[in-house]
């Protein structure tokens, strides 16, 4: 068991070489707010007693931190009218906003993301994969920037962090079994792309837009990808029962689609009807497939890695998993 004030929310769970099964999250510390400025990772061999490792990576670690210009890092200078602002911005905004001129809005919108950028400093959802046996750990962060770092171990220390050359939040990270990498991300729509061999960069010209959209897969974020005979999960926060408390899941013959809408894996408002996300991975673990997920435990925040096994159909498709409190 994982101590009781332990919060480790958005698990991607992995199988490494040395047959343990990893958990790779963000850190929840505090009662009013998600997330913090550091990592940790719990590992496990039976999947009862867990190990939680010391802090591998915080944003001390990231050379930007604090330092992005978020006018340019959202492009906002391109902005013509309230219709071009990002979604995660747009939806927030007050209806009264419409009435103030589009240059006035965006500088102030533009100054007020900057101070939020320098006094929110945390690590959002990471995702982490061995390749070459060199481990690499894939993060975001509030200002919407992503970077890479590496160890040589599964649970770091990791270092060397590096920025990749997208905007968003959440990322994924998959290699698929001729050994070519895949990336995934974003909020509202997501995007992928193949990484480079060094797993360090985006393939140039390789980014594929809109892989799921909220309209039609009722994407949310928190991308997350696996393979199961020869079909891929792309799993994800799932919004179309009102918020994002489900993991759904679309499939695909393919890492970059299209993909097919399937359903519904978990939903943790069962749990806390006072949940507001949910973020998650599957996993095979000794002949037997997982969802990991999480619920919160106050109120919306502190939210605890959870896990339970699945089922699939015949025809490879997940049943959704029933659960109560009890």
């Amino acid at each position: 068991m994982l101590p009781i004030d332990f919060c480790i929310p958005d698990a991607e769970a992995h199988v490494m070489s040395d047959g343990k099964v990893y958990l790779y999250g963000s850190l929840d510390c505090a009662a009013d707010r998600w997330c913090s400025d550091s990592y940790r990772v719990v590992s496990g061999s039976n999947l009862k007693e867990w190990k939680v490792s010391k802090p591998c990576f915080s944003v001390k670690d990231v050379p930007w931190a604090g330092k992005t210009d978020m006018r340019r890092q959202l492009h906002l200078d391109e902005v013509k009218s309230i219709d071009d602002l990002p979604e995660n911005i747009r939806m927030f905004l007050p209806k009264a906003a419409r009435l103030v001129p589009i240059k006035l809005l965006v500088n102030q919108i533009a100054k007020q993301l900057n101070a939020d950028a320098q006094q929110n400093l945390a690590l959002f959802a990471p995702d982490c994969i061995c390749k070459n046996g060199r481990y690499y750990l894939y993060f975001c962060m509030p200002d919407n920037t992503e970077g890479v770092a590496v160890a040589d171990q599964p649970e770091g220390p990791f270092v060397n962090a590096a920025q990749l050359p997208v905007t968003g939040i959440d990322p994924a990270v998959f290699v698929d079994d001729d050994g070519t990498a895949y990336y995934y991300w974003g909020q509202f729509n997501s995007h992928g792309a193949r990484l480079t061999p060094d797993m360090m960069h985006i393939e140039e010209g390789s980014i594929v837009d809109n892989l799921l959209t909220e309209q039609e897969h009722h994407f949310h974020e928190g991308s997350s990808m696996r393979k199961r005979n020869g079909i891929y999960y792309y799993v994800f926060a799932d919004i179309s029962r009102g918020k994002p408390t489900c993991l759904g899941y679309a499939t695909s013959k393919s890492p970059l689609g299209p993909f097919t809408y399937q359903g519904i894996i978990v939903d943790n408002s069962n749990l806390n009807p006072e949940s507001w996300n949910n973020h998650g991975s599957i996993e095979e673990i000794n002949g037997q497939w997982y969802v990991f997920f999480h619920v919160s435990t106050t109120g919306k925040y502190k939210r605890k890695a959870c896990m339970l096994p699945i089922e699939f159909d015949e025809n490879g498709l997940i049943r959704e998993v029933k659960f109560t409190e009890n």
